[in-house]
């Protein structure tokens, strides 16, 4: 009877290092995307020379951060809701069974839109896809992102199931 809340104190040990591990990741990336453009408009305005490609890379870093910090903001559920029918959903159903049905459709959004990367991925490594003007293989970044997505998935079922047990119990929870 006490393994259980050991192995969801496990469970959210190991979540909380992974979410950590996100945020570095995410915080790493917009470092080097804000000295990337502060030395691209530098380049540019005082030395007419541009960073070759910056464009490009931003690009990719932008893509990279929005992907690596999505898991950390499902795993705690902190993204942005829009309640217009949330008064008539909460009276017809339990809180248990309403947090069921709206994390349910958030995983199941998140899971095809990680499908969709993975896809996209595979096919710009079949077709050996290239930038257009660093001529860097697509499936790179386009792999990372999807990989990123994975993660999402999974560190979003985690915050769910740990978020749903919560309720059954009776707890709020206020960070995985």
């Amino acid at each position: 009877m006490n393994e259980a809340p050991q192995e969801q104190g496990a469970v959210r040990t190991i979540l909380k290092k992974a979410l950590t591990t996100l945020e570095t990741i995410s915080c790493v990336v917009i470092f080097i995307m804000m000295v990337l453009t502060f030395i691209d408009v530098i380049g540019r305005y005082a030395f007419h020379k541009p960073i070759f490609g910056g464009t490009e890379i931003i690009s990719a870093l932008l893509a990279l951060t929005i992907f690596s910090g999505l898991g950390v903001i499902n795993a705690r559920d902190d993204h942005i809701t829009v309640e217009l029918f949330e008064d008539q959903f909460r009276t017809m159903l339990s809180p248990v069974i309403y947090e069921i049905v709206i994390q349910l459709f958030s995983v199941v959004a998140m899971t095809l839109i990680a499908l969709v990367l993975l896809e996209h991925a595979w096919e710009a490594y079949e077709i050996d896809k290239l930038t257009e003007v660093l001529e860097m293989p697509v499936y790179y970044v386009s792999g990372m992102i999807a990989v990123f997505a994975i993660i999402s998935v999974l560190s979003q079922v985690t915050g769910v199931v740990l978020k749903i047990l919560d309720l059954a119990a009776g707890r709020t929870r206020t960070q995985p």
